[in-house]
């Protein structure tokens, strides 16, 4: 087993997916991490490289805990192989956040993770994580990471947001809405649901919303083999399609699907939790 997927406690069902543990660092180039409006907390243990989005972009990733950047393309991590630590256990856990996560958290403005990965500071990797790792099994170091996550949020005094509403009524609407459908239903101005989503997203509401969209429609194509016509997402047609995916992937769809299904060339983790 190269990777595993863990769900987390239900009580931190509305702030973290999932948590990907990696046995075998070298997936980690392999893998193939689609934007759906949120980002992880990477507990790195000193593998050094660089998150690499199809546009060229990089971004060097710290050697320590931290959370991920925020972008509308996908990305892949590209390890120096040659400085891979000898750690025990060999193992990185990657706990992937929903799109509000981050905020719920840290009270940081999302915004920030837009141009760079943002290092934990070392209080909050004392306070929460001193003992990450240290556990005789991975259930347990997963255990562990539900009560820090838990206690972080707890230690914020959390409470329900307005954009909270307006990413629920989005969901509802599958992604099949506009930023000015939205402003007139919730009575408010295009400039206060732009301001809210920098700050709590770290997206534009019209970004987001494109992002989370194609997101699911991809998972219906390559894991369930659906046609486009099938799925209950609109495009204006194939080319349209077409050119989201080149926009977002830097593939055609067909491409992708080769490379996913046929080649086993990349791996989208995100497959295991379509569900999810």
């Amino acid at each position: 087993m190269k990777y595993e997927v863990f769900l987390p406690d239900i009580k931190l069902s509305s702030i973290i997916k999932c948590y990907v543990v990696i046995y075998d660092f070298t997936l980690l180039s392999d893998m193939f991490f689609l934007p759906n409006g949120g980002n992880f907390i990477v507990f790195n243990r000193g593998i050094t490289g660089y998150s690499l989005l199809h546009n060229n972009k990089k971004y060097k990733i710290p050697e320590g805990y931290s959370a991920s950047i925020k972008t509308a393309k996908s990305k892949k991590s590209i390890l120096n192989l040659e400085s891979i630590p000898e750690i025990e256990p060999a193992v990185i856990i990657l706990a992937e956040l929903l799109p509000i996560g981050f905020y719920k958290l840290f009270k940081k403005d999302a915004v920030l993770l837009n141009h760079h990965y943002l290092p934990l500071e070392t209080t909050v990797i004392n306070k929460y994580f001193s003992k990450l790792y240290m556990h005789k099994s991975m259930e347990q170091d997963i255990g562990y990471l539900d009560d820090a996550f838990l206690q972080m949020y707890n230690d914020q005094n959390n409470s329900r947001e307005f954009i909270e509403d307006i990413l629920e009524r989005i969901e509802e609407y599958n992604y099949e809405v506009t930023v000015e459908e939205l402003t007139q239903e919730f009575a408010c101005s295009r400039r206060t649901i732009e301001r809210q989503f920098n700050k709590f997203i770290g997206l534009s509401p019209k970004k987001f919303i494109f992002v989370c969209k194609f997101y699911q429609i991809f998972i219906e194509y390559i894991s369930d083999g659906k046609k486009f016509n099938d799925t209950k997402y609109i495009y204006n047609d194939n080319a349209h399609l077409n050119k989201v995916f080149h926009n977002i992937v830097g593939l055609s769809p067909s491409q992708t699907f080769e490379e996913i299904n046929k080649k086993h060339t990349l791996i989208v983790y995100q497959l295991k939790v379509s569900g999810v």
